[in-house]
């Protein structure tokens, strides 16, 4: 086939509207590019693509994090397009958090020609595996390339590798490193040549490549269940799971885990992000805070289990990590790909997909009969968390204020029926953890927490909601994590038209997470010094919201957080409320909790 004849702008369109065809053929349904000159071919490939959803965000930073959110929504990648440079080493942190959190992602970075690299050339530096270990795959396309046939059927063949890659084994960032020569434009008048036919007729004949269903090994379903029908006190933890499919989401249920424990009786430690915690009203969550209530009860008055189901991640909760190491009861880790033991206490691991992993435990244990003492166990462990709910939901104590968990349990209070709710990391999962009840609805819950950064929080937030399948949201950050994503509010005006994005700050002065740590008991954590950790800043957040056309409220009562969130669910598009807490109330609230505790186990 003779392709040759097309004015080299124009061949470099059309190799790069095969390459983003060919991603779209196997399942890229969005996009999001930065300015840039060295992506022309590419930006304008996506925007002549039919049916690819194309945004556009300033900071490649921002739009790393904001395409990593609508992948974690959808469970397909999104591609990102960025120019040559600097550019595409902002995408890292993004591309880190998709590795360890299991988000597919696929970066295309424009790049400056061979023959310019090692010699001075403007805004050129060596983009080959930029990424280095960070991604599932690496591969170069060179836009300015043979039209050969075989040429071509090579771009549509590294888009669907690339596709391919992001999903399995276990999803991850891709990058594909695309380099451009001037010019960077199609000619004017150019378009239906033999080679855009030919590009044309490679898009009519798409490659498929379905990913494979990972299925627990049958044996070690057998072990697994054999330690169930002996266990006398089992527990099952469910920590940090992905955010389920659209099509997970319809079904409820997504893990199968209300199941789960239907079948053994075991108790359901469900950390907030566990997809389990903030359900219907379903019992099989009446556990959920197990940990918290083991903690505050100082550890005291309840049998240890002797047998410990996690599903997915390590939890987040010191006291749920601390109930599991006084145990140390042999575990089952049920695992979508990741070895989640950091504590070396797993005795069994049943790997592939978590829903195929619970619902043939399930059918193994059709006929389990609780052991002796299985009753008794569940009862106390039902009763601990029973007077922790009570204890919690006091009011809170005179003295230093509206604190820190009564804001995180107000913001998931508000949180709408099947809507999403972030938590950052740090401090504001933690504090859900402990002081949000369940709302006595679905509610999905997005985070961070393949390296608990508290990077691109806004905009991995407003990617989530930017897909169209929850009808408003709630972020529940901390002021530090705003701060270090103010790119992310940049996005703001673009969202405009988008559904309720609430998001809620928890103002404190700065990283008081570090509270919590053994740096606090240091002398230089308490002088001068000590801003190296706590980070205060005295920023105006109203002149932020301003700056970025946000509507803003400062509120320093729950009651006026509820009602301020409640304003803004009933308005598109983002608004920013902070929550200024009272310095010491989260500290005077715990130890009011823990004496509350103390006193109700004393009437037992």
């Amino acid at each position: 086939m003779e392709l040759a004849g097309a004015g080299a702008g124009e061949a470099q369109f059309q190799r790069a509207r095969l390459l983003v065809g060919a991603l779209m053929q196997a399942g890229v349904r969005r996009a999001v590019t930065s300015p840039g000159s060295r992506s022309t071919p590419l930006v304008l490939a996506a925007l002549d693509a039919g049916g690819l959803d194309v945004a556009s965000i300033i900071d490649e930073r921002a739009a790393g994090f904001f395409a990593l959110g609508q992948a974690r929504a959808t469970g397909l990648p999104t591609i990102l397009i960025c120019t040559s440079g600097t550019a595409p080493a902002h995408y890292l942190p993004a591309m880190m958090e998709a590795r360890e959190a299991g988000v597919p992602l696929i970066a295309l970075t424009a790049d400056r020609p061979i023959e310019l690299m090692d010699c001075a050339a403007p805004q050129t530096a060596d983009q080959t595996k930029l990424f280095g270990s960070v991604v599932n795959h690496f591969a170069e396309v060179d836009l300015g390339g043979p039209v050969d046939p075989l040429s071509l059927r090579a771009i549509r063949r590294t888009a669907a590798q690339a596709v391919f890659r992001s999903r399995w084994p276990r999803p991850g960032a891709v990058h594909l490193n695309v380099r451009a020569r001037k010019p960077l434009e199609p000619e004017a008048g150019a378009g239906n040549g033999p080679l855009a036919a030919a590009v044309d007729a490679l898009l009519r004949e798409p490659i498929e490549a379905a990913v494979a269903a990972a299925q627990p090994d049958p044996a070690a379903l057998d072990r697994a269940a054999a330690l169930c029908r002996r266990a006398e006190r089992g527990l099952i933890v469910a920590g940090p799971l992905p955010l389920p499919s659209p099509e997970r989401r319809r079904a409820g249920d997504a893990y199968g885990l209300a199941k789960l424990v239907r079948r053994t009786g075991f108790p359901l430690l469900a950390e907030a992000t566990s997809q389990s915690r903030f359900t219907e009203g379903d019992a099989v969550a009446d556990a959920a805070r197990l940990g918290a209530a083991w903690a505050a009860d100082g550890g005291e008055g309840l049998h240890l289990p002797d047998l410990i189901l996690q599903v997915g991640a390590t939890p987040v909760a010191a006291g749920a990590q601390r109930l599991i190491e006084a145990a140390g009861a042999p575990q089952i880790v049920l695992s979508d790909g990741p070895w989640t033991d950091p504590d070396g206490l797993a005795s069994v691991f049943l790997f592939g997909d978590l829903g195929c992993s619970t619902s043939e435990l399930c059918r193994r244990l059709e006929d389990l009969a609780p052991g002796v003492g299985a009753d008794g166990w569940r009862e106390a462990v039902l009763g601990l968390c029973g007077r922790f709910r009570a204890a919690a939901g006091r009011p809170a104590p005179d003295g230093p204020g509206f604190h820190d968990g009564e804001a995180a349990a107000v913001a998931v209070a508000a949180t709408p029926a099947d809507a999403l709710l972030m938590l950052g990391n740090s401090l504001p999962v933690r504090l859900v953890e402990t002081w949000a009840a369940c709302p006595g609805r679905r509610v999905w819950v997005a985070s961070q927490r393949g390296l608990s950064g508290i990077d691109g929080l806004v905009a991995g937030f407003l990617g989530s909601l930017s897909t169209g399948g929850f009808p408003a949201g709630v972020l529940l950050a901390g002021d530090v994590s705003l701060l270090h994503d103010l790119d992310g509010l940049a996005i703001a005006p673009e969202y405009a038209d988008g559904p309720p994005a609430v998001v809620v700050v928890i103002d404190n002065q700065g990283g008081r997470i570090f509270d919590r740590l053994p740096i606090a008991q240091a002398g230089i954590f308490r002088g001068p010094a000590g801003r190296h950790w706590l980070t205060p800043h005295g920023v105006d957040f109203g002149g932020l919201a301003r700056a970025f056309g946000v509507p803003y409220a400062r509120v320093e009562d729950p009651s006026a957080l509820a009602r301020e969130i409640g304003a803004a669910l009933g308005r598109r598009g983002v608004s920013l409320i902070v929550a200024g807490v009272a310095p010491g109330a989260l500290a005077a609230a715990e130890e009011s909790l823990r004496q509350a505790m103390a006193a109700s186990s004393s009437l037992r």
